[in-house]
């Protein structure tokens, strides 16, 4: 088969596809943050998590905060997770800063950052 004739017909399944533009949810509601939060917990792979300070409504930055040190442990190095709130073709999702993962927020809302230029 001829390489272009590949080429061809992956195209259309390519130009549906935009490109992740950050966003803010449009409601922190406990049903909301409860989603989010499972959907975080299974990215980290993690059962319990501890999100940060952030406002969900305002940031497009989500924190998952690191386990607390154990009983044997003095202070810990661990770092929390990023994750951005991103939207791209009208579904929500987190993408780990980390490694760039994607992670459907399925039933949340969101809206695009503004450009602050």
């Amino acid at each position: 088969m001829r390489p272009w004739l590949i080429l061809t017909a992956l195209l259309p399944l390519t130009a549906c596809q935009s490109e992740p533009q950050l966003a803010t949810l449009t409601d922190a509601s406990p049903e909301t943050i409860e989603a989010l939060s499972s959907v975080l917990a299974t990215a980290t792979g993690r059962a319990r998590i501890q999100l940060g300070p952030n406002d969900v409504t305002r940031d497009p930055v989500v924190s998952v905060l690191p386990p607390p040190p154990g009983p044997m442990e003095g202070n810990s190095t661990a770092m929390p997770a990023l994750f951005d709130i991103v939207l791209m073709d009208g579904d929500c999702y987190v993408r780990a800063q980390r490694d760039g993962a994607l992670h459907a927020l399925t039933g949340l809302t969101c809206e695009p950052v503004p450009d602050p230029s």
